[in-house]
């Protein structure tokens, strides 16, 4: 799958197999389709976010602040992942996709639900809420059922391809249970609930699919296979054993359990390292930025875990989600490393829809010195902004911020390029700039 293709996917397992599944139907949607139509809808999400960032910024109101995020996460990256997700399967079991229609439902459910929940909860309109909620839950629902029809209608096998995501979306239906609760006032006094919730939805939801993922999309990204795969079932067992116990842990203050939820957590995210470690050794190719920003993101996940493992063992269970450390673990978790995957991730397979939807493009061009200085200001931004957390580091924040923005400027204005470039709205030549 170096190209990201349908075609010439390589089996979960690691070995590649005859492609004996049905050929994609002429009348039907392309897998392209239904990348460019979830990621269309995620990048408006993700404008919507950085705009209700920017008035957060300018008028300091929580209710924007919450907003900006509950965009970017639920209505931008979740997209991304129901998209992408979608798209390889779709390309590991070598089946069509599901039919426009369905496809269309799956994008006006999730969507509709999210904008629900974002008018319903600053404005406390609690029947918006809980129709948001539930219709979340019947996107994630429509989302399980497309992938296990896809494995019904194909002759080959892709398990753990479509284990990591429907564990996945498990998570997020119990976290949005949690986080309708939250909204609607309910009193919760055995420990927190806001945790639960945020385990659910980050670790759960977004984690769980982000490592699935990787175990497909980081071979193809150095042009290898996955060189360890009967590690990817421990790998499996030992995040949603995790993501169950700090889940469990938060929600009643359970310090034994949360020491352990983090202990697994580190221990799955280090089986992951193993195996992209073993690709990054196996390349014969120059890393793209993508590629070298994918890896920098999966060092910063075993960081933010054992930070908050040091945390829970010197403070207690409420540590890693008290104001002294949960700062510098949300810059570690989702900026270092949920946003810096995302990005990646755009940035490749961006390139791979144009390729596809238009032949005559190239992919971009890899230019090491270039991306070397990108990665590595990236590194030193986001590990400064979390070392500006600590006393006597103060001062650091604000060349670590200018630093980020610029760093973010660069890489997402050659987002914005492949997208344009993806649509055809660029011209036919306009991959120059984008390289």
């Amino acid at each position: 799958m170096s190209t990201g293709t349908p075609q010439r996917a390589p089996m979960a397992g690691g070995s590649e197999r005859r492609c004996r599944g049905r050929h994609f139907g002429l009348s039907g949607p392309r897998p392209s389709d239904l990348l460019a139509a979830f990621f269309a809808a995620a990048l408006v999400m993700l404008i919507a976010a950085a705009a209700a960032a920017i008035a957060y910024a300018a008028d300091g109101d929580q209710r924007l602040h919450w907003l900006a995020l509950h965009l970017a996460l639920l209505g931008g990256v979740s997209q991304l992942v129901l998209g992408a997700g979608q798209f390889f399967v779709c390309a590991f079991l070598a089946t069509s996709p599901p039919p426009r229609r369905l496809m269309v439902t799956q994008l006006s459910v999730w969507n509709t639900g999210t904008l629900l929940v974002a008018v319903g909860v600053p404005t406390a309109i609690s029947a918006m809420i809980d129709a948001g909620g539930a219709l979340i839950v019947i996107g994630l629902g429509l989302f399980s059922g497309v992938l296990y029809a896809m494995q019904r209608r194909s002759l080959q096998r892709a398990r753990w391809a479509v284990r990591w995501y429907q564990a996945s979306a498990g998570c997020l239906v119990l976290g949005t249970l949690a986080g309708v609760l939250l909204a609607g006032g309910v009193k919760w006094s055995y420990g927190s609930l806001l945790g639960a919730h945020l385990a659910l939805n980050l670790a759960g939801w977004l984690g769980t699919a982000i490592l699935g993922t990787l175990h497909t999309f980081f071979p193809s990204l150095t042009g290898t296979r996955l060189r360890f795969p009967r590690l990817q079932g421990l790998t499996l067992a030992l995040w949603l054993l995790g993501v169950c116990e700090l889940a469990l842990a938060a929600a009643f203050a359970a310090e034994p359990a949360m020491i352990g939820a983090w202990i697994e957590l580190t221990a799955a995210a280090t089986l992951l390292a193993i195996n992209l470690t073993a690709s990054l050794h196996a390349r014969s190719i120059t890393l793209s930025l993508a590629a070298r920003l994918v890896t920098l993101a999966q060092g910063f996940l075993p960081a933010g875990l054992m930070l908050a493992l040091i945390a829970t063992l010197a403070n207690g269970a409420e540590a890693p989600f008290a104001p002294p450390i949960l700062a510098p673990l949300g810059t570690l978790l989702l900026v270092g490393c949920i946003a810096t995957t995302v990005a990646g991730s755009l940035l490749h397979l961006l390139a791979v829809l144009s390729r596809v939807r238009h032949l005559t493009l190239a992919m971009p061009v890899a230019r090491p010195v270039r991306d070397r200085a990108l990665t590595i200001s990236a590194a030193v931004s986001i590990t400064a902004l979390a070392l500006a957390h600590v006393p006597g580091m103060g001062p650091i924040a604000a060349p670590a911020a200018v630093l980020m923005l610029v760093v973010a400027g660069a890489i997402v204005s050659r987002i914005l390029l492949l997208a344009l470039r993806a649509t055809g709205l660029t011209g036919r030549y306009q991959h120059a700039t984008v390289n």
